[in-house]
């Protein structure tokens, strides 16, 4: 089932309540059932992100008495495309992806000539890094949640971003060490906003598929864990989300396909299930005629004006940087399938970043510590 990104009702939207608690407008629609929640005033808002946890994954592990889904009050959407380089610096700067224009894993820099990825900072076909800058701190940096959430409070409130890639000294390696953390700063009698990331359970579902028996063990460890959390706790608001979900995916390779290949002027980056292609100029009337002969059962294949008539990257002023990563197309897989350029050696089991509803659907997972 294709499911298109709702920003109204999205992870955007959980950041746009949160930011709005705060005192501060982002332009961007706040959930009311949030809102509602936030007019309640607490000493500390946590905000907690597993990676990947979507919203079939959780139904298909939990019963409906486990701690999380008794406190899932709705299906909210995940961006587009659907995956954590996109919807990360979402959840980080309270913009729409058509603002910060973070949208996938490599993306084309003009200055390099390169597919970059923009998470490692490395080139893409060699891995190698690139010297002397960080491209995307460069090119398309932007005012984090972090310092906007100091800045409008006057410092009243503190802020943490906890995780084993944070940029501050707050690192946790492990969801104990995140634990903890939380734990020893809900202690201090100041306000706190604390973000905490963990990269579970998508880094299993890659490896292994959605299938696979880890993958339970770890969405009831997840459960366990949230629950051990709130019930330590005090006056404070949870707020549970996911970047995506995933699906069990099967590669096809574009050297299988050396007609379309040939049409391209580079490789394609972003992601393998949104892909853009940058096609050459006397192929650009035919592309996407041969591109659909192919694949027309598997992706919705844009123009770049179609994407953005359709507000697939949301609403907002348009990132100055978001013409030269898009290419002429972008294709968004709404079946099982994933394009790589060619073969390698590492395989993943399953993916995100495509229009289905298992990688659109996230959840919204709200405790008052309070209330337990």
């Amino acid at each position: 089932m294709i499911k298109y990104p709702d920003y109204d009702k999205s992870i955007l939207s959980v950041i746009s309540s949160i930011l709005k608690y705060y005192g501060y407008d982002n332009g961007h629609k706040s959930l009311e059932i949030l809102d509602e929640k936030l007019k309640n005033k607490y000493e500390n808002i946590v905000l907690m992100l597993f990676d990947g946890m979507g919203v079939s994954t959780l139904k298909k592990y939990l019963k409906e008495d486990d701690f999380i889904m008794k406190h899932l009050v709705g299906t909210i959407s995940s961006v587009c495309p659907s995956t954590t380089a996109c919807a990360i610096p979402t959840v980080e700067s309270g913009l729409a992806p058509i603002e910060h224009s973070w949208l996938g894993w490599d993306m084309y820099f003009k200055d390099y000539d390169a597919n970059i990825t923009i998470f490692k900072n490395t080139y893409q076909d060699s891995n190698e890094v690139v010297e002397g800058t960080n491209v995307a701190q460069k090119y398309i940096k932007y005012y984090n949640v972090f310092d906007r959430i100091k800045d409008i409070t006057k410092n009243r409130v503190k802020t943490h971003d906890i995780s084993k890639y944070s940029d501050t000294n707050e690192f946790a390696y492990s969801c104990e060490d995140m634990l903890r953390r939380v734990v020893e700063i809900s202690k201090d009698p100041s306000e706190d906003y604390i973000y905490t990331y963990v990269e579970e359970p998508d880094l299993i579902m890659h490896a292994l598929g959605t299938e696979h028996e880890y993958v339970k063990e770890n969405i009831k460890y997840i459960n366990s864990l949230v629950c051990e959390i709130c019930e330590i706790l005090k006056d404070t608001l949870v707020i549970v989300i996911a970047d995506h979900g995933l699906v069990d995916t099967e590669t096809v390779y574009l050297e299988d396909y050396p007609k379309l290949q040939d049409m391209l002027v580079n490789r394609p980056s972003i992601e393998t299930r949104a892909v853009n292609f940058f096609v050459k100029e006397e192929y650009k009337d035919i592309f996407k005629k041969e591109f659909e002969k192919e694949f027309k059962n598997d992706f919705i294949l844009m123009s770049k004006d179609e994407v953005y008539a359709k507000n697939m990257f949301g609403t907002g002023k348009k990132n100055d940087m978001i013409d030269d990563f898009l290419g002429e197309y972008i294709a968004f897989a709404t079946s099982n399938k994933a394009i790589e350029w060619e073969r390698g050696d590492y395989k993943m089991c399953a993916r995100h970043a495509g229009l289905t509803k298992e990688e659109m659907e996230v959840p919204l997972i709200v405790i008052d510590t309070n209330e337990i």
